[in-house]
């Protein structure tokens, strides 16, 4: 993936929130580490006018999206739901990644080239 700064690594939900509201449009997003369950990351994804977030699973094997396809690192997981748009909501409502939202801080490659637990460092 070329630009990673949609990581956004220090922000809280809320804060994701009122930064897609203020600065993003339909089908922006931004990734960053999860407030509820350490280790893990949310994908916050602005749809009209509201923020929805999405958990992204890390099973200590790979990263998903509530069981869907399975991805050796965020960035890949990322990359291809940005490339391929079929992330849905539980009900079935498509949800378009169409341009992230970039972070003003560097981004740290330490996050990003997390892998699963029984794979090696990239």
């Amino acid at each position: 993936m070329s630009s990673r700064r949609w990581f956004h690594p220090t922000i809280s939900g809320i804060e994701a929130e009122k930064l897609l509201q203020e600065q993003g449009f339909d089908g922006s997003f931004l990734a960053r580490l999860s407030s509820s369950n350490p280790g893990a990351f949310t994908l916050s994804v602005r749809r009209g006018n509201e923020v929805t977030h999405i958990k992204i699973q890390n099973n200590g094997d790979f990263f998903d999206l509530y069981g869907g396809e399975k991805f050796a690192t965020l960035p890949e997981l990322v990359q291809y739901y940005m490339e391929n748009g079929e992330l849905k909501e539980k009900n079935g409502q498509a949800i378009e990644l169409k341009q992230p939202l970039i972070c003003a801080e560097p981004t740290t490659e330490r996050y990003l080239a997390a892998r699963p637990a029984h794979l090696p460092p990239l």
